[in-house]
């Protein structure tokens, strides 16, 4: 079959067929024409991909799975619906008893919010609210399994509470030119997976990028008035708690993230000391003298 044909056949684009090429998904002959020839076992790979992304799947794992046969996280996957299902049942009964006897004391012990995110949008309203979902949304879309979660979730709302969010303008200002804060796009699972699963030419690359911020930032760029606030928002975050009391709270809440941020500081640990660079107490850019 031609890219036309296979494209028609399995219901994708050209365009998606040739990046899962490009992501090594498939591999396709040519025939003596310099024509891509793809054939029944091609169809075949191409639908199960379908399915998985329809499920959520990244492409590291799907990539996984189509070397290996290993049906673990598709059993991860099942389970998680079947745990959906029971919460949306019991969601069902405790809706059908509030409309019968309008007992909201009653309704309000058997339901739940059905994501952190909806917890947090409800409890913990305006700008924390924002910065909740600007930065960590993608991970907070699960719902909250055990006390030790929800207590999690109590500290921060304490924490939210006796905490003001102070942005300076400038900073504002620069989101604001910039076309503002971009959503993230990337399941949290994609979003661990770069870091996790980091190839050697990525980590380089990563690499190179760090250290000609890193130069910036200690140069010509230390004093730009826009990095100093940077610098002491970052100093009054700390002082503030947010290094010992809020990302370990979260860390807590959400489980997606934690195992993001531990794979991520991994990589951003190896890379300083490969590089040689630190922040010290006022989060200016140190070079190590060798």
């Amino acid at each position: 079959m031609l890219l036309n044909e296979i494209a028609e056949k399995v219901g994708m684009t050209k365009r998606a067929i040739k990046f899962y090429e490009e992501k090594h998904l498939i591999s396709v002959k040519k025939d003596a024409n310099g024509y891509r020839n793809y054939t029944d076992e091609d169809f075949e790979t191409l639908k199960r991909i379908s399915v998985y992304r329809k499920l959520g799947i990244g492409i590291n794992d799907i990539q996984y799975i189509l070397r290996t046969d290993d049906k673990s996280i598709l059993i991860k996957i099942y389970q998680k619906k079947l745990e959906e299902q029971e919460t949306r049942d019991a969601e069902i009964k405790a809706l059908k008893l509030f409309i019968e006897d309008n007992d909201a004391v009653k309704a309000d012990e058997f339901l739940d919010y059905q994501t952190i995110n909806r917890a947090i949008e409800s409890l913990i309203p305006g700008e924390w609210s924002n910065y909740f979902i600007d930065h960590f949304s993608p991970f907070l879309n699960i719902r909250m399994k055990t006390e030790e979660q929800r207590q999690a979730l109590k500290n921060l709302m304490e924490y939210c509470d006796e905490t003001t969010i102070r942005v300076p303008r400038i900073m504002k200002l620069g989101v604001r030119l910039a076309g503002g804060i971009k959503n993230e796009t990337r399941s949290a699972d994609e979003m661990i997976s770069y870091y996790r699963d980091m190839s050697k030419e990525t980590y380089e690359a990563l690499k190179e990028g760090v250290l000609k911020g890193a130069k910036l930032k200690s140069g010509i760029l230390k004093y730009h008035p826009s990095y100093v606030a940077q610098r002491r928002m970052q100093k009054e975050f700390q002082n503030k708690g947010y290094n010992d009391i809020f990302i370990p709270n979260l860390k807590v809440l959400s489980p997606l993230y934690a195992e993001y941020k531990d794979a991520m500081d991994q990589v951003n640990d190896c890379i300083c000391r490969e590089l040689g660079i630190y922040y010290d107490s006022n989060y200016n850019v140190v070079f190590k003298k060798f």
